[in-house]
């Protein structure tokens, strides 16, 4: 069985913009700028796993899932710390210019 790709359409252009047209997309730059705002406060999972896979670790990385679920699975090298437990005194137990990667059980 060969894959079918389906011939390209060609837009329509009805009489009011589509829910999706209805917002201009943002020009390059600004998309390019947003990103790089983004990665500030985001790092991509496969970053992550080749930082982890090369040995250069410069970062803690946190589960921040109950125990059992940590105990069930987790990613090696990650230390289990539940959100509910993230109090300023248990983060000051690591210097403050630590650089931390969290993660849990929710959709990313």
């Amino acid at each position: 069985m060969t894959d079918m790709i389906p011939e390209p359409q060609p837009a329509t252009h009805p009489a009011a913009p589509s829910y999706v047209a209805e917002t201009s997309a943002a020009a390059p730059e600004a998309i390019a700028a947003y990103y790089a705002r983004k990665l500030a406060f985001e790092t991509d999972c496969w970053d992550v796993h080749a930082s982890l896979a090369s040995g250069r670790i410069d970062f803690v990385l946190l589960d921040v899932r109950s125990p059992a679920m940590f105990a069930r699975s987790h990613v090696p090298g990650a230390q289990n710390l539940p959100h509910g437990k993230m109090t300023a005194h248990r983060m000051s137990q690591w210097p403050s210019d630590t650089l931390f990667v969290v993660y849990c059980a929710g959709a990313h």
